[in-house]
């Protein structure tokens, strides 16, 4: 019997691991890609697009799906949707500036109205939870898909907003409110200024500062907990096991309908997080805040590479989901394009995404 001399051995096994390894950041290679080419086009269109203003003011804009998102890839990854995150973030929004509006009159003392806005803010952050727990039930105990539960969950949220709001806006929200959401604690220097600073000959020429809204940090610490909750605990481990093959993550004594919960708990965090985002950027409650948003978030989470099938996804790489589709429906504001074809825009990039998606699959099975 001839032996493989360990050299050979060694060197097949190092291609087949990069090969898996390739195979894995297909999905980011191509949404890397799709985002540079979008990123040339739109720029080629419009010379504002790169502007430091229009990139701040899109940072914001995309805040509240940024923050979903992260909650959408978590529950997706543990093999479930949830369709009703949109009318979550109008209702969380809704029973915070209801109850800022009714709880604060005029007189009230700072540290007064800081409490009271505290309270508020609290009490919204419940209800995304208190969604999630209810549709997690029901989708572990009576076996009904979690696509058709949300579906009942989104009308019930969307219901409740225009009973909160009596379908008119709710405007004035208070100073401090507006402040965290519309002030800027810190911008951010980009020494990317290039023709300016040649010019001159001064390197403070080169520096560019980039308007960064605070809201925008909040989305970040987002992440980083996110990150750091599915790459390095026990819970993030079980998600993906249980995302990925539900039976074997029984056997493995894993709780599969425990975290199925979970997950969507936390989504319904996430959109109520959202929520409290958008009140504090717009310092207004709109009846049909959120209206739409899911569509966006987990079109967004699939060009990020997260499996509609579950146990697949990395939350970092939903980010570039996510400016993905920021970025379209900026350059059609850009554009001037009537705000009818938005929409129609979002469906073909879910279409190409779940595609793309279909034909990952195919060509990783074949493999």
């Amino acid at each position: 019997m001839t032996s493989i001399p360990s050299s050979e051995a060694s060197r097949a096994a190092g291609d087949s691991r990069l090969a898996a390894r390739l195979k894995r950041s297909y999905s980011l290679i191509q949404a890397i890609g799709v985002l540079a080419i979008l990123v040339v086009i739109m720029q080629v269109s419009n010379e504002r697009f790169l502007s430091p203003i229009n990139i701040g003011n899109l940072l914001g804009q995309m805040t509240v799906m940024l923050i979903v998102a992260a909650g959408m890839t978590i529950v997706m990854i543990s093999g479930e949707f949830d369709v009703a995150v949109g009318s979550v973030v109008g209702l969380s929004a809704a029973v915070a500036g209801w109850l800022m509006v009714r709880w604060i009159p005029s007189g009230t003392t700072g540290q007064q109205e800081l409490w009271i806005i505290l309270v508020a803010i609290l009490a919204a952050l419940c209800v995304g939870p208190f969604f999630g727990l209810i549709a997690g039930l029901i989708v572990t105990k009576a076996r009904i898909p979690s696509f058709i539960v949300t579906l009942g969950t989104l009308m019930m949220g969307r219901s409740l907003t225009l009973v909160v709001t009596q379908g008119q806006p709710i405007p004035d929200m208070p100073e401090t409110v507006k402040a965290l959401g519309q002030g800027r604690w810190v911008n951010l220097p980009l020494p990317v200024n290039v023709p300016a600073a040649a010019n001159s000959g001064s390197l403070s020429d080169l520096i560019v500062w980039l308007p960064i809204q605070n809201i925008v940090w909040v989305a970040l610490l987002v992440y980083i907990v996110g990150w750091f909750v599915l790459e390095r605990t026990t819970f993030g481990k079980r998600v993906y096991a249980v995302g990925s093959n539900r039976t074997v993550a029984l056997l493995s004594g894993i709780r599969a309908d425990r975290i199925k919960i979970y997950c969507l708990m936390i989504v319904g965090f996430t959109a109520s997080l959202g929520g409290i985002v958008s009140l504090a950027r717009l310092g207004a409650v709109s009846p049909n805040t959120g209206e739409g948003l899911e569509f966006e978030v987990i079109a967004a989470v699939v060009i990020g590479g997260t499996s509609l099938s579950g146990g697949q996804g990395k939350i970092l790489r939903t980010i570039i989901g996510v400016i993905i589709i920021a970025l379209t429906r900026n350059f059609l504001n850009l554009a001037r394009i009537e705000i009818f074809w938005q929409g129609f825009a979002t469906g073909t990039i879910i279409l190409a995404a779940v595609l793309l998606e279909a034909l990952q699959r195919r060509i990783s099975t074949r493999g």
